[in-house]
């Protein structure tokens, strides 16, 4: 996934842990989104070193009917530049379809292609039922599976993030279900910077998501992803160290969308975890 997770979606690790979460009951929720909406665009320069490897694009349309349902169709894409690829090619695509009122994944699709690595998954969510389904999966096994209320896959929680207050000394959990695995996703917010990208100076939060998973050259250590100080808590800088070093994405480019204006339907606000 990508580029965040950012890093969430751009980058995903892939430690061993056995934590995991309790499925709990379903009841319905209602999360207020001030922070994007559709026609937001975030370009990005995908960087190792002093070379330029390639851009990450993240982007929101919609809203479209997915299933009776009104959702948000996120996407992330990640290519390498002619350059990078003749040693290392990549050239993914992550998308997922976000429920605009409850906030959680309805379906979840991404086809990666990271040098030698090939691999493609479609993850479509019963939320109602609290069920996830595999429908290309060969291991009958793992074909379903329970989820806990409200689960989101990696790319939607990058998104879920933004809608949060975000307060320095917090940690904030997600209850995700990425690659056949249930577990606490935890956004660390470490403390407010100003950063300056080819996009423009922000003031900005620096939190570190928590992931273990499948992505972006294989990212195995630490994650931080600095978002801005509003109401959009816009990604702008990410930094994670991969195999061959560090990769970096810097925004270079932005074009801000317009948050849906959703009336509640009588389901109680949701309130996040905070440790």
């Amino acid at each position: 996934m990508t580029v965040l997770f950012l890093i969430l979606s751009l980058f995903l690790s892939d430690p061993d842990s056995t934590e995991v979460i309790s499925i709990g009951e379903y009841l319905p929720r209602y999360v207020e989104n001030g922070a994007f909406g559709p026609g937001e665009r975030l370009e990005f320069s995908v960087e190792y070193g002093i070379l330029k490897a390639g851009t990450a694009i993240l982007a929101v349309t919609g809203p479209e009917q997915y299933n009776g349902l009104l959702a948000y169709r996120i996407s992330a894409t990640a290519q390498s530049n002619p350059a990078f690829s003749t040693f290392f090619e990549v050239n993914d695509l992550n998308e997922a379809f976000l429920d605009i009122v409850q906030f959680h994944t309805l379906r979840f699709f991404k086809n990666l292609h990271e040098g030698d690595f090939k691999y493609q998954e479609e993850v479509l969510f019963d939320q109602d039922a609290g069920m996830v389904y595999y429908p290309d999966e060969t291991d009958s096994s793992l074909m379903a599976m329970e989820i806990p209320a409200h689960a989101l896959d990696v790319l939607s929680c990058l998104y879920f993030v933004r809608t949060l207050p975000l307060e320095v000394g917090n940690t904030y959990y997600i209850d995700s279900h990425i690659d056949n695995d249930n577990y606490p996703l935890g956004i660390v917010v470490h403390q407010h910077d100003h950063i300056r990208v080819p996009a423009g100076e922000f003031d900005c939060i620096m939190v570190q998501p928590e992931l273990r998973s499948q992505g972006i050259f294989d990212q195995q250590g630490e994650i931080w992803v600095w978002l801005t100080d509003d109401d959009r808590h816009m990604p702008v800088l990410m930094r994670s160290a991969i195999v061959i070093g560090e990769i970096v994405c810097v925004l270079e480019e932005y074009t801000t969308g317009t948050p849906i204006e959703v009336e509640n339907p009588g389901f109680p606000v949701y309130s996040p975890d905070i440790e």
